[in-house]
């Protein structure tokens, strides 16, 4: 289902605004209380496109805009925790860690090479500051999950029983609205379960996601900025496409072998676009198709969720 922000750049012909709207984490609860400031900040040059997207805004106003929870405990779609990154984070129904809103961008990656002096990923094609970081290994991204969480202690923006890592798989699976899945590994509830993430039927409808130029559901022959397709209910983007997202599992009880999921750019096999396919890879494999989402969730065997409601 279209966002009334989709919709209303579909009806203005300006469809190709909606990543700038997305990486600043702008959605349809903040359209009524966006200036002609915020839209040049955001990068929509022309005059004209400003005040027919301002006009059309006051024409639908959205709910009263989002207030960033301060404490991951507190949390919800319309009121995210914003991170020191501006990763906003969300909860996923049945699980207690929340799910960043996307894949963590060049620009985040950027912020932990220049504090860590750890070399910036090499990429054959052009990426911009908020497409998604690639050629990162699975021990690249737990590295930058340590550092981004003990930046945060340091900083005091997130409490000392919090920790940044990987999905694991079954909460990669929620997120994604699959749930019920049989297997005990991730190796045997691969592929099994029908579906993808915009829905029952392949191929992808145009708008679904940043898939192979073959199925011409988008314009980006590779990456896309992160979160320029629709979000899911529970507010998260990307979760089909753009790139493959490492997760914590291994893939099976007998290799060191680590689970991918979502598929990326360059797929466009509907096995692999199943939302229930995994992939594997070597922890220490980059390739320019993988990269990774962050999640939060609690670091002591105290729950403090557990008072939490559930609706």
């Amino acid at each position: 289902m279209s966002s009334l922000l989709q919709t209303i750049l579909t009806r203005l012909a300006l469809r190709e605004l909606f990543p700038l709207f997305t990486s600043q984490g702008i959605d349809d609860s903040l359209l009524a209380s966006l200036t002609d400031d915020d839209l040049q900040k955001i990068g929509i040059e022309k005059l004209g496109d400003r005040k027919k997207l301002l006009a059309a805004f006051a024409e639908n106003p959205a709910a009263a805009p989002v207030v960033p929870s301060t404490d991951p405990l507190t949390a919800t779609r319309t009121s995210p925790f914003v991170n020191s990154l501006g990763a906003p984070f969300l909860p996923v129904a049945g699980y207690k860690t929340l799910f960043s809103a996307w894949p963590v961008r060049v620009c985040d990656y950027q912020v932990f090479c220049d504090e860590t002096s750890a070399a910036p990923p090499e990429c054959d094609f052009a990426q911009g500051p908020h497409h998604p970081v690639v050629n990162v290994s699975w021990h690249d991204a737990s590295a930058f999950c340590k550092w981004l969480t003990k930046r945060e202690h340091h900083l005091g923006t997130l409490k000392d029983i919090f920790i940044y890592r990987l999905p694991e798989d079954r909460e990669w699976s929620a997120a994604v609205e699959l749930l019920g899945e049989a297997g005990l590994t991730p190796s045997e509830r691969s592929g099994k379960a029908s579906g993808y993430p915009w829905g029952a039927s392949y191929p992808p409808p145009p708008g679904a996601g940043n898939y192979h130029s073959s199925l011409k559901t988008d314009d980006y022959r590779e990456t896309s900025p992160v979160g320029s397709f629709p979000a899911n209910r529970f507010g998260l983007h990307d979760l089909g496409g753009n790139v493959w997202e490492w997760c914590q599992d291994r893939y099976d009880r007998e290799s060191s072998r680590r689970v991918l999921r979502g598929a990326s750019c360059f797929n466009d096999d509907n096995e692999y676009l199943l939302s229930s396919y995994r992939d594997k890879d070597a922890p220490d494999t980059r390739r320019n198709n993988r990269g990774f989402r962050l999640t939060l969730a609690v670091s002591l065997e105290k729950d403090p969720w557990f008072e939490r409601p559930t609706a």
